[in-house]
């Protein structure tokens, strides 16, 4: 695997590099939040394990902003916080687990390996209420096997509100993830899109998923 290490004390950082590729991994460093949002943006990762307190940005800021992208690469947060305040903080910012330091490198092993078993389970398949989308066949079905047909971008919009679920995804989110573009287009191909997929889902489910926030962007709800 390819994980990063974001770590800015550099004792424990170049330890678990070492660790790791005596295991078969790939490893790099990154000390500061930084400087791993830009090695994130331009190498694809199997894993983070992040350190909550760093210099510039930290562990769980880099969490949120992942997890805002639509990143969800696995992500272990490493901390001396141990409070359960501080691990509920932790999962609500997207992360898969938590190590409290001090730590041994056989636990961080032992957590590297079940968060990549449930990331592999879940990886193909995502639900909300009562959707399923497989994202290998890209279908949507509902829990009475019912299937929703949807074209291309109509399916990469709702998988990216599922993936973000309770939080507003705004336009200029789904234009990059939906659309890969960098700005938003004077067209109204993303109103129209979410429109067309609201209509598709009411007419099967009878819920209505999609919420306008007008001037934020479009929220997931259960109906």
């Amino acid at each position: 695997m390819q994980i990063l290490i974001v770590e800015d004390e550099i004792q424990i950082a170049e330890s678990l590099k070492k660790n790791l590729r005596d295991e078969g991994h790939n490893a790099m460093i990154a000390q500061d939040g930084e400087a791993a949002l830009k090695l994130i943006n331009e190498i694809e990762f199997d894993l983070l394990l992040l350190d909550w307190r760093m210099p510039k940005i930290t562990g769980l800021e880099v969490c949120k902003q992942l997890r805002k992208q639509g990143n969800q690469t696995p992500i272990i947060l490493l901390t001396a916080l141990g409070d359960i305040s501080n691990k509920i903080e932790a999962f609500n910012a997207g992360a898969d687990d938590y190590i409290t330091k001090p730590f041994s490198f056989d636990e961080v092993l032992a957590r590297i390996n079940a968060v990549m078993r449930r990331a592999k389970l879940s990886k193909d398949v995502l639900e909300f209420e009562s959707l399923t989308l497989d994202l290998s066949k890209r279908v949507v079905t509902t829990q009475d096997k019912k299937y929703i047909h949807l074209s291309d971008k109509e399916f990469d919009l709702l998988r990216v509100l599922v993936q973000q679920k309770g939080e507003i995804v705004s336009k200029e989110q789904l234009c990059k993830l939906v659309w890969d573009l960098n700005f938003v287009p004077q067209t109204n191909i993303c109103e129209a899109t979410i429109k067309n997929l609201r209509k598709k889902l009411e007419e099967i489910t009878g819920k209505k998923y999609i919420k306008t926030i007008y001037g934020e962007g479009y929220l997931l709800i259960a109906d």
